[in-house]
């Protein structure tokens, strides 16, 4: 076997012995395919819940969850002390989520969710006058830990970007909490050519459709795009639970930028242009040209003795008026 067959083989043999050796989650505790179907469950739940307007802390929510457990053959004390192991071990809760993420997806596509407004940019390439110029993830989940409870993005511009653009932010929002508040912060910020920032901010307390606008109105023509999502924590709170289930799912996510026809310029408009910029540029502005004087240097008015009557333009200037008969 030639030296580099054999070092492969070795290579082969140690990520197995690694992988076998990588500690699972512990008997005691609900497996991570499983949790994932009690999830999706208790997603599918609490969305019926905020159809029909129900507190979360209402018989009929207990009743939902009690069906779910249930049906997996789980008490509550053993979902309950499972959630406490996968909220201290987040990154196998992250995991189950990003998978639970994609199956949601999957179901609203082939329920028709195709169809509505977010989607439909979906297919719009990125150099239209309307296109979906969104790059990052399709779906996420933030929970409310330090490492997971933050999703930020950033765009640069580029030549498809024109001065007077208008950006429409979409997204849905779903919380999945036993208890506590909801409340999630969104913003989408755009940095333009000179540097001035503009701003939009909205908070998500519900399981909806999300839309945001923000718009380079005075056409000063745009650098970039950036924004975050932010999952509050109100865990230090004295009647909430630490351990409890508090997720907030993201996705369906478009950012559809559109271009925007320049205001067509009257003749008013400019007039008005003109007027502002002669009253500003005052070397524009035409000066009066010098009196003319006579050889004995008193001022000459043209065309002013032309009114005067003939009688008095024969009369010598040494004469006074009373001497005129």
């Amino acid at each position: 076997m030639k030296a580099s067959s054999w070092l492969k083989y070795c290579m082969a043999i140690l990520v197995l012995l690694l992988n076998s050796c990588k500690p699972g989650v512990p008997r005691k505790y609900i497996q991570p395919d499983k949790m994932e179907d009690i999830l999706y469950d208790y997603h599918i739940a609490d969305a019926l819940a905020s159809d029909y307007e129900l507190n979360h802390d209402t018989l009929q929510m207990r009743i939902y969850k009690h069906a779910i457990l249930e049906r997996y053959g789980c008490t509550e004390a053993e979902f309950d002390s499972s959630l406490i192991y996968y909220t201290r071990h987040t990154e196998r809760l992250h995991k189950i989520y990003e998978s639970l993420s994609n199956r949601l997806n999957n179901t609203a596509i082939s329920l028709g969710a195709s169809v509505t407004d977010m989607n439909r940019y979906g297919s719009l390439s990125s150099t239209g006058d309307t296109a979906n110029i969104w790059n990052g993830d399709m779906s996420f989940v933030l929970m409310q830990h330090p490492a997971f409870n933050k999703y930020s993005f950033k765009l640069e511009a580029d030549t498809t970007f024109h001065a007077g653009d208008m950006f429409r932010f979409n997204f849905d929002s779903q919380f999945i909490y036993q208890d506590g508040m909801r409340d999630a912060i969104v913003l989408l910020a755009m940095k333009l050519a000179n540097d001035s920032v503009i701003t939009r901010t909205i908070h998500v307390s519900g399981t909806n459709h999300q839309t945001i606008e923000i718009a380079d109105d005075q056409r000063v023509g745009i650098k970039e795009l950036k924004g975050f999502f932010i999952l509050n924590n109100h865990i230090n709170r004295a009647n909430e639970n630490q351990t409890t289930l508090k997720l907030m799912i993201i996705n369906h996510l478009t950012l559809v930028r559109m271009h925007t026809p320049k205001p067509e310029i009257t003749p008013k408009d400019v007039n008005a242009s003109q007027v502002d910029t002669l009253r500003n540029d005052t070397s524009r502005i035409p000066k009066p040209s010098p009196k003319k004087v006579d050889q004995i240097g008193h001022p000459r008015i043209p065309n002013e003795s032309a009114s005067l009557p003939s009688v008095v333009k024969d009369v010598p200037m040494e004469l006074k008026p009373n001497q005129l008969k």
